[in-house]
C-alpha cells in the first residue's frame, strides 16, 4: 500500500502524525510519502491541503481525518 501526504504548512504535522498512528492502529504495511512539491500536487489534482491518498485514492482533503477514519480507508484499500 502507497499513501502520499500532501503537504504545505497548515496541518502538514497533524496528518503525518495521523497517518502514521492509523498505519499502527491498522497493522497494515505501508509506504508512507510525504509531498511538499506544489507542481507534483497540481499533477495529482490536489486542490487543498493537507490531503491523503491511499493507492491513489484520495481520502481526505482540506482537512486533517480522525485516525479511526483512516483506518477503515487503508482496510478498504486492503480489500480491494
Amino acid at each position: 500500500m502507497v499513501i502520499k501526504i500532501y503537504v504545505t504548512c497548515c496541518g502538514g504535522d497533524k496528518a503525518i502524525a495521523a497517518v502514521e498512528e492509523a498505519v499502527k492502529q491498522a497493522g497494515v504495511e505501508a509506504r508512507v510519502e510525504t509531498v511538499k512539491d506544489l507542481a507534483e500536487m497540481a499533477k495529482a489534482g490536489i486542490i487543498s491541503t493537507p490531503a491523503i491518498k491511499i493507492d491513489d485514492q484520495l481520502v481526505a482533503s482540506g482537512r486533517v481525518p480522525k485516525v479511526p477514519d483512516l483506518v477503515s480507508a487503508m482496510m478498504n484499500a486492503v480489500a480491494k
